[in-house]
């Protein structure tokens, strides 16, 4: 166990690849419930229970799509246990760390902005460079086209969730 924390830490620090961890469908199904439960505990700082787990549980789905995707636009669908289990592993690795952050920088008042606002769009920044590292090796490109596609991604995962929340805020008033 620790040898794969240190792994999924090498991976976080750019210093591993996704083929670098075992292909395992157990570990990438629990990486990937880990990745969900701490989803909901996040959103359900801010949303009722249910919205909570529709957020998480389409983001887990956006994450995990976008390795399939990924790996079959390149033809290298054989590397998805792997792409998934980097995906999901160092997303949940970038929540615990994120968690207290985000719950902190909500209780304050938005009048009051926090500095720790900035620690919070570094962590955002290096978890799309992870998530380009993890792209560049798993689908084999330049790590300029891995981040590209992971600012896409984060992108379109904030669009989403604002949706759901737009859409939660509306069926909740109505």
């Amino acid at each position: 166990m620790n040898a794969l924390f240190t792994l999924l830490i090498n991976i976080m620090r750019l210093k591993a690849a996704p083929q670098d961890l075992p292909c395992s469908r157990f570990l990438m199904l629990l990486c990937i419930g880990s990745y969900l439960l701490m989803g909901l505990v996040i959103s359900l700082l801010d949303q009722t229970f249910g919205l909570a787990l529709l957020s998480a549980t389409v983001d887990t789905a956006l994450l995990i799509g976008l390795a399939y995707l990924a790996l079959w636009i390149r033809g290298y669908q054989g590397r998805s246990i792997q792409t998934a289990t980097a995906f999901a592993a160092t997303g949940t690795l970038f929540e615990v760390i994120g968690w207290p952050l985000v719950a902190y920088l909500q209780s304050l008042n938005a009048d009051n902005p926090s500095s720790l606002s900035l620690l919070l769009l570094v962590l955002i920044v290096w978890n799309i460079v992870v998530i380009g590292h993890i792209l560049r090796h798993a689908i084999d490109v330049p790590m300029w086209i891995g981040t590209g596609v992971a600012l896409l991604y984060i992108y379109t995962s904030i669009r989403v969730m604002i949706a759901l929340q737009i859409a939660g805020a509306a069926v909740g008033t109505g």
